[in-house]
């Protein structure tokens, strides 16, 4: 019976072994509690858009499975106030199909607005069977723009069957001022929209929401002072950019190309903001990232990190 029980003993100890082979990324706020504990976190931007579709369901349950931290994802939308997976508020020329299978045209990409149509009609169209031209590793397969609570649940379902370490969503609110009223709701109404998907969700604790458009970013900080957010940004000056901010975001998510040196990380670090740019692909750029110590980095190929950490 010894050698039985000790048998038993081993084979636990195996299994939870081989179990946590990947680092628990469960503890939202670990990071900010003990830095340094946890290396750089990679996120799959829209997914796994170098060898998927972007925005989609297998693209999203492909940097789940290759053990991304964190899915990078946009949101739009629709007519009927569902909030939609999407880069565009329009079906882009680049990849999108009609629900004949027939191309469309850049000239008329504005036709399809999805904040004029019913999510109903949005899930018709195609997002995956047109190859996407710049990613010529991307797999095309039939697929479609989920919602936002769709993703959720799908990814945290596969999660738990499947036994794998939970995920962050990264989740980009798509607002331009020049597109209030036309392609979107306004901003407090965007927001709160957003908000309950999540709140529903119970994901809180796990979510950051991101912009380019600060008057998202400053109604999360009234109105949702929990939530962490992130300032993307694409211009150089970090006074500047955080002067029309007119507070201190938890990360500052640059185009990649503007981390320039060391001094430029540091001044964005001895801010208390947690550094994580965008989108890096190439080896000698992600390399970089790596040597200058950044956060997390947003690629669209997740595995390309994950090989280097």
């Amino acid at each position: 019976m010894k050698g039985i029980r000790l048998l038993v003993c081993l084979s636990l100890i195996a299994s939870l072994s081989c179990k946590n082979n990947r680092e628990n990324n469960q503890d939202d706020n670990s990071r900010k509690d003990n830095p340094g504990s946890k290396k750089v976190q990679v996120q799959g931007h829209r997914g796994d858009r170098g060898n998927l579709p972007e925005n989609s369901i297998p693209a999203f349950l492909s940097a789940v499975e290759k053990g991304a931290d964190v899915l990078e994802l946009d949101v739009v939308v629709s007519q009927d106030k569902k909030i939609v997976v999407s880069h565009e508020p329009v079906m882009l020329a680049l990849y999108m199909l009609t629900p004949d299978g027939d191309s469309i045209a850049k000239e008329n990409e504005k036709n399809y607005n999805l904040y004029k149509m019913d999510y109903d009609s949005i899930r018709k169209f195609d997002s995956g069977s047109k190859k996407n031209r710049l990613f010529p590793n991307q797999q095309p397969q039939k697929t479609y723009k989920p919602l936002l609570s769709e993703v959720i649940d799908t990814v945290e379902n596969y999660i738990q069957v499947n036994d794998l370490d939970e995920v962050k969503y990264n989740i980009e609110i798509k607002s331009s001022e020049k597109n209030y009223g036309i392609f979107q709701p306004e901003p407090a109404d965007f927001v709160d929209l957003v908000m309950n998907i999540i709140e529903e969700k119970g994901i809180k604790n796990k979510v950051n929401l991101q912009s380019f458009d600060v008057n998202i970013l400053q109604i999360l900080n009234e109105k949702y002072p929990d939530i962490e957010v992130a300032y993307l940004v694409s211009k150089e000056s970090i006074n500047k950019n955080l002067e029309k901010l007119g507070f201190i975001p938890d990360i500052y998510s640059p185009n990649y190309k503007l981390l320039k040196n060391k001094e430029v990380v540091d001044s964005i670090k001895e801010r208390n903001m947690d550094l994580i740019p965008w989108t890096v692909n190439e080896e000698e750029a992600i390399n970089k990232m790596l040597e200058l110590k950044v956060d997390g980095i947003i690629t669209d190929y997740p595995e390309r990190v994950l090989n280097k950490i």
